[in-house]
C-alpha cells in the first residue's frame, strides 16, 4: 500500500500548530502517512501533547557521518542515473550569490539517507509543509529516486528572503497555499511558474471538539480587553500598539491589554510601557501553551495585529474561532481573512492614527463588538474549518498522486455529515 510522508523542517514546535493540526486531521481521516523532519526539537520547543510525534518522527539530524556515507554510496548503486542527475543539480542549481555547493551536498547526503527510509517504509509521495530546508532536500530525493513531493506554503517562506525558492515551487508535482495572496505574490515573482499546478486551501481549526468548539461574543460590559498574541520581535510592531493604547489612555477610554509572547523586544517593550505610563493597563505575559492562550481570547473582547508584515496569521483563525473581532493591518492575504467591518476592522499599515481610531470606535460601540464577534465565528464555521479542510487537502492529494487515486477519506462521527468545503485549481481560476 502507498504511503504519504509528511516533512518538515522541524516537527514538533510550538509555532506549527496549524501544520500539526492538519496533518493529524488527515491521518485520523484515513491517510497512511509518516513524518519526516531534518532537525529535532529540543526540550521545551514543543507541547507535551505532541510528544508521541517527537517519538514517531524520523529525522535526519544529528548527522551521523558514517550513516550518511553509507546512504551515498548505496544511492549511487541503486540510483546511478538519479545519482548522477541530482549530482549535477548540486553543481549547477544557483542564484545571484555563490553556489552553495556544500549546502547543497549536505542536502544529496540527506535525500539519500531519506531515499532508503521511505524504500523500506514504501513512500509513493512527500508533501513539504513550508519551502525551506525541507524543500531543497525533498527536491534531490526528487532528482535522485523520482519520488514526487508537493509543497504546503503559509506565508514567511514565500514573502522572504528564502534561497533556491523558485526551484523548489518549480519541482514540486503541485502547490497548496492557504490563502490566493501568496500565489498572485508568487506568479507576479516568477512568471516561470505560470503552469505549475496551484490550489488554494485555508488552514483551520477543530471548530467540532476542543478548545475551539465552544464561543460566546465578547460580553460587551468593562473596559475593553485587548489581546495581542505574536513573538516580541520588531516585524510584529508592538510598539504601534503600545503607542494606540497610549492614545486610548489619553482620550479616557477605559482598556486592558494583555500580550502574549517572547522574543528580543521583551526589554524595550518593558520600558516603552512604562514610559508611556501604561504599567497598570498593559502586560507581557510571555510564552504560553495553546490551552492558556485559548483561555484568553476567552477573556479578551478584541485580537490586535499591529505587525509590519504578516502571511496568514494563525490567530486571526484562533480568535474568528472564539467570537472575536480582529483589527489588524491591512495588508497581503489579511483583507482574505478579515471583511473590514463585517468581522473585524482593518487600519493602514504602520498607521498609529488609524489603529487607535479603531481601537476607540470599538471602545464606545460594545454593540458593534458583539456583531463583528458573531460573524466572526461565522466566517470560520464556513472558511476555518479543519476538517473540512483537510478533506479538500486529501481529495487533492488523490486527484493529483496516480499512486494514490484509491485514497478514501474515513468518517469519525464528530465530523459526519460536514461538507468538504470548496477549494480552487488556482491556474484556472487566477
Amino acid at each position: 500500500m502507498a504511503r504519504v510522508a509528511y516533512f518538515f523542517s522541524t516537527l514538533p514546535t510550538l509555532s506549527e500548530t496549524l501544520a500539526i493540526s492538519q496533518v493529524r486531521a488527515t491521518r485520523s481521516l484515513g491517510l497512511d502517512c509518516l513524518w519526516l523532519a531534518n532537525r529535532r526539537p529540543r526540550p521545551g520547543e514543543f507541547h507535551p501533547d505532541d510528544q508521541d510525534l517527537a517519538e514517531t518522527t524520523f529525522y535526519l539530524t544529528p548527522v551521523k557521518p558514517l550513516l550518511y556515507a553509507r546512504a551515498l554510496g548505496w544511492a549511487s548503486r541503486r540510483f546511478p542515473r538519479g545519482f548522477r542527475q541530482a549530482w549535477r543539480l548540486a553543481f549547477t542549481l544557483r542564484e545571484e550569490a555563490e553556489a552553495q555547493i556544500l549546502r547543497h551536498l549536505a542536502h544529496l547526503a540527506g535525500a539519500a539517507v531519506l531515499a532508503r527510509y521511505c524504500q523500506q517504509q514504501q513512500v509513493a509521495h512527500i508533501h513539504v509543509h513550508y519551502a525551506f530546508g525541507a524543500a531543497e532536500v525533498a527536491l534531490f530525493l526528487h532528482a535522485l529516486t523520482g519520488i514526487p513531493y508537493s509543497l504546503s506554503i503559509h506565508g514567511s517562506d514565500v514573502l522572504l528572503a528564502n534561497p533556491f525558492l523558485e526551484a523548489k515551487l518549480a519541482g514540486a508535482r503541485f502547490v497548496i497555499s492557504n490563502c490566493h495572496y501568496h500565489l498572485q505574490h508568487l506568479l507576479r515573482r516568477f512568471p516561470s511558474l505560470a503552469n505549475q499546478r496551484f490550489f488554494v486551501v485555508p488552514g483551520g481549526v477543530d471548530l467540532q471538539r476542543g478548545l475551539w468548539a465552544s464561543s460566546t461574543p465578547p460580553a460587551p460590559a468593562g473596559p475593553l480587553r485587548l489581546l495581542l498574541v505574536g513573538r516580541l520581535t520588531p516585524v510584529k510592531a508592538i510598539d504601534l500598539l503600545l503607542e494606540a493604547c497610549a492614545r486610548l489612555h489619553n482620550l479616557q477610554l477605559p482598556f486592558l491589554c494583555r500580550i502574549v509572547g517572547e522574543g528580543p523586544e521583551k526589554h524595550r517593550l518593558q520600558q516603552l510601557i512604562q514610559r508611556l505610563g501604561l504599567g497598570e493597563r498593559v502586560q507581557l505575559l510571555g510564552a504560553l501553551f495553546q490551552d492558556e492562550v485559548a483561555r484568553l481570547y476567552d477573556w479578551s473582547q478584541v485580537l490586535v495585529l499591529s505587525s509590519r508584515s504578516e502571511g496568514t496569521p494563525m490567530t486571526i483563525i484562533e480568535a474568528m474561532a472564539k467570537a472575536r473581532p480582529v483589527v489588524a493591518p491591512r495588508f497581503t492575504a489579511i483583507p482574505e481573512m478579515v471583511e473590514d467591518g463585517q468581522t473585524g476592522l482593518l487600519f493602514e499599515p504602520g498607521s498609529v492614527t488609524d489603529l487607535a481610531a479603531k481601537l476607540a470606535r470599538l471602545a464606545s460601540d460594545p454593540e458593534l463588538r458583539v456583531k463583528l464577534g458573531t460573524a466572526a465565528r461565522q466566517q470560520a464555521a464556513a472558511k476555518f474549518d479543519l476538517w473540512a479542510n483537510a478533506r479538500a487537502f486529501l481529495t487533492i492529494l488523490a486527484r493529483e498522486v496516480p499512486a494514490l487515486s484509491r485514497l478514501q477519506c474515513s468518517e469519525e462521527p464528530h465530523a459526519c455529515g460536514h461538507k468538504v468545503s470548496p477549494f480552487s485549481h488556482y491556474a484556472l481560476s487566477r
